[in-house]
């Protein structure tokens, strides 16, 4: 895939991989459209290369936050290349003790919604502007859609949820010359993580490897130390489901 001269659409693009993808594309000369909720962070992705990064704050978590992101691509008078799939949010939760700050069903909701739903109703929501051949829509899974941790059931259902769902749609859009690819890190230095685990990556490391993967139209993009655990899961794949339980 030629990833210069691209028009690009990047959820969760103030921080993080979304962030740094952002960047990247930029570089290589395409127009960016990123969104988020939170205005800052989405103003300082943008001061990267404001030529070529414009922002959207929208809450991808309901259907005015996307409608939003849908008007800002229909006013460019271009189709969408690449869309991103790649906001995502994590609670603790566990259903035993209810000892968490996020076991109330709003959290819950908030959870699949931004993790799982979103992603699939935006996808719909932009395919007239992006069934054309050569393009793409790229989504952003987890190890944890492998074997999930006891810590995360939530964002482990939501990540195994979406990695199904990118499955059936490749197969869909195949005929219309659209790939579906998955791109799974492994723990990346962000918000999210941390707190997590140690030998992360950077996001800038994490968006190098997806761009390499874009390029040569992997379905599958392992990041990092993720090809390590695909390997293993081949091998010895109740080993590696008790080590990743206790991620």
């Amino acid at each position: 895939m030629i990833i210069e001269n691209k028009s690009v659409v990047i959820t969760g693009g103030g921080s993080g991989i979304g962030r740094a993808l952002a960047m990247h594309f930029a570089k290589s000369g395409s127009q960016v459209l990123i969104c988020g909720r939170n205005r800052e962070s989405l103003l300082v992705t943008a001061s990267y290369m404001p030529e070529k990064i414009e922002f959207v704050v929208a809450d991808i978590a309901n259907q005015e936050g996307r409608n939003l992101i849908k008007e800002a691509v229909s006013s460019r008078g271009v189709s969408l290349d690449i869309l991103i799939n790649n906001a995502g949010i994590q609670n603790k939760l566990d259903f035993a003790t209810g000892e968490s700050a996020n076991t109330n069903s709003s959290m819950i909701e908030l959870e699949i919604a931004i993790n799982f739903t979103a992603p699939i109703l935006l996808t719909l929501d932009l395919l007239d502007h992006l069934t054309k051949p050569g393009g793409a829509v790229v989504n952003v899974t987890s190890l944890l859609a492998l074997h999930p941790k006891a810590s995360a059931p939530i964002y482990c259902a939501t990540k195994a949820g979406i990695r199904s769902f990118t499955r059936s749609l490749r197969q869909q859009l195949t005929r219309k010359g659209v790939s579906v690819i998955e791109v799974v890190p492994p723990l990346v230095e962000t918000a999210m993580t941390e707190g997590y685990g140690n030998r992360k990556i950077t996001p800038d490391q994490a968006a190098i490897e997806i761009i390499e993967g874009l390029q040569v139209r992997k379905e599958l993009i392992k990041v990092g130390r993720s090809k390590m655990i695909y390997f293993l899961d081949r091998l010895f794949p109740e080993f590696v489901a008790k080590i990743m339980v206790k991620a």
